[in-house]
């Protein structure tokens, strides 16, 4: 699953850079995989805005759905 994994994380990286080097939460779901990248960003005004993105995957690594947030 590792190597899975892996490949979603490039594909995410190369698709919303702003999440580059953020680790997933990794869950089973539906026979699938439910990745979630969070992390937070300062805004113009000093203040700390919470973002994440939601990565539906198969088994075999291919992205069905991704969903973020700001």
């Amino acid at each position: 699953m590792g190597s899975v994994i892996e490949k979603i994380n490039h594909e995410v990286y190369r698709d919303y850079p702003f999440y580059k080097g953020v680790k997933p939460k990794v869950s089973e779901q539906n026979g699938g995989l439910l990745l979630v990248y969070e992390k937070s960003e300062k805004t113009a005004d000093g203040l700390s805005l919470p973002m994440s993105l939601r990565v539906k995957a198969d088994d075999t690594g291919k992205i069905k759905s991704v969903s973020g947030s700001r």
